[in-house]
């Protein structure tokens, strides 16, 4: 609602006079208000009834009225935009184009269903399988000004998939040119795709289901800038090069791939030739009155553990059967895949994987170790020229879903952390030679300020470090597992001979990780 007309000026002299009204409550209605400040702490006011209440008469009079004036202006800041208008769908009853560029959308499946304030049939409803509206051809965007705002409420389940629920896109999936954009979710994560020219926008802070979310996204020709609920989180440098022809989809990907399907409700579509500001961005997410419900905290990080070395190993594979039996006493033993070989360890018998058909798979929630770890092994026989070979790995198996890996890189060796958005890795700087046993240690520690250091130390000497420009921000743990010598699929599997592996629930001490460097070479 907005009010032609009124002032500033005006608005001041209403609550002015309001409140100087409200003031002449009785003094038993005074002395309440004064009881209240007074359990409060207030002790500015706790003296003088009269005085309080005329301040108390204020904040109730003018607060609703600050807030009225607040959602007014940014109400307006969107308005004015409506000229930039490339494409409205609003879903009232059908899915016209109400921006009067007559790009009129076609349903195939979706439904009308209820919107955000509950009126009926004022919104899409897409089943996540089939169900999409197709706008072809596209609006005519810019390659220096845009912004997108749309509205999505997931339904439950529809994070099963990761990388999925493409909201809104002009994304073919296959040639370069015609992947303009994609505004999907990676888990319970909003995504703005930028098909590989720069680094993909991320709200990190997980959505739930059953609750409708604004999301917006403004280019200004150099930074695309992510907005959730008008509140900007994330941004980008990249280019924006617009497609003439390549069809605009609402629920679905241009490809038809099946895992980018919406599954949830999807109302008042709007794309603009304009980059708009903040202050239109959140009129936009509070117009005609909404008020977005709570967001999930991100990762809390725990307090670093405190322990003896035994107490926090998690899991020690020797090696010494073709079991790969768990010798911590938690009960972590390997199912093993294939036919490793066994062969002389670097303390007592290892195992060789051969880079075809071996490899093995340990699943327990321990092993959801994020914030605090230590892994370590010895290894030898791996290919020295291999672009990418995992030694040990934990994940889901999906893009973005491994928090920590060791790995082999062209000969190199390699320890990574990812919090679904972000790898964060240290390689050595040298390769160790693939006919002897090296010992190779990662290391992960997180600061009070929840930027994470890893280490790398090869041969009991530290080889690389680094710290994370960002902290943690979000992962789905519960249906990992940790994987030797394969990525966690089965298909992509690692060359070499593997000994000795530990896994610890907190960051060995240099001393620490030297004294089981010496203590196998003995």
């Amino acid at each position: 609602m907005t009010v032609p007309g009124l002032s500033f000026c005006t608005a001041g002299y209403f609550i002015e006079r309001t409140a100087f009204t409200f003031s002449f409550y009785s003094v038993d209605r005074q002395e309440d208000m004064a009881s209240t400040l007074h359990r409060q702490g207030d002790r500015k006011y706790r003296e003088n009834g009269r005085s309080m209440a005329w301040q108390v008469g204020f904040l109730v009079t003018a607060l609703p009225l600050l807030t009225f004036f607040s959602q007014t202006i940014e109400a307006q800041a969107s308005q004015e935009y409506r000229a930039d208008l490339a494409l409205e769908l609003l879903f009232d009853g059908n899915a016209r184009d109400t921006s009067g560029n007559g790009h009129h959308g076609e349903v195939f499946g979706a439904v009308l269903t209820s919107d955000r304030f509950g009126r009926a049939d004022a919104a899409y409803a897409f089943d996540g399988l089939n169900d999409y509206i197709r706008v072809a051809p596209p609006p005519a965007l810019s390659s220096e000004a845009f912004t997108l705002s749309v509205w999505i409420k997931y339904n439950e389940g529809a994070f099963s998939r990761w990388w999925s629920n493409g909201i809104v896109t002009q994304d073919s999936g296959g040639s370069g040119v015609r992947r303009v954009f994609q505004l999907s979710a990676f888990g319970p994560l909003p995504t703005w795709h930028l098909m590989g020219r720069g680094r993909d926008p991320l709200i990190t802070r997980p959505v739930d289901t059953e609750q409708w979310r604004h999301l917006a996204v403004a280019f200004d020709g150099a930074v695309h800038r992510f907005y959730l609920d008008g509140v900007p989180y994330d941004e980008s440098e990249a280019p924006f090069p617009p497609h003439p022809e390549e069809p605009l989809y609402v629920g679905r990907k241009g490809s038809g791939e099946p895992g980018f399907y919406v599954n949830g409700t999807v109302d008042d579509v709007r794309i603009y030739t304009a980059t708009l500001p903040q202050e239109a961005i959140e009129g936009l997410a509070r117009e005609n009155g909404w008020t977005p419900p709570p967001l999930h905290e991100g990762i809390a990080r725990p307090d670093r553990p405190v322990s003896t070395l035994d107490e926090a190993l998690v899991g020690h594979w020797t090696m010494d059967t073709g079991e790969m039996r768990d010798a911590s006493g938690n009960g972590l033993h390997a199912i093993v895949l294939g036919s490793p070989e066994q062969v002389k360890g670097k303390k007592g018998n290892a195992v060789r994987f051969d880079g075809e058909r071996d490899w093995a798979v340990v699943k327990d929630e321990s092993l959801d170790l994020l914030h605090y770890l230590t892994v370590t092994g010895w290894i030898r026989g791996f290919d020295p020229v291999r672009g990418y070979g995992q030694v040990v790995w934990y994940g889901d198996g999906a893009w973005g879903q491994d928090p920590y890996s060791l790995s082999i890189q062209e000969g190199k060796i390699g320890f990574r952390v990812d919090d679904i958005a972000t790898q964060w890795e240290v390689k050595s700087d040298a390769g160790p030679s693939p006919d002897e046993w090296t010992f190779v240690a990662g290391v992960l520690d997180t600061n009070d300020d929840g930027l994470m250091n890893l280490k790398l130390y090869v041969n009991g000497i530290l080889a690389a470090e680094r710290t994370s420009e960002e902290p943690y921000r979000y992962i789905a743990l519960g249906r990992m597992w940790l994987c030797f010598a394969s990525v966690g699929d089965g298909d992509t599997l690692t060359e070499l001979d593997l000994d000795e592996v530990r896994i610890y629930n907190r960051p060995l001490s240099p001393d620490e990780v030297s004294a089981l460097y010496r203590a196998e070479q003995e």
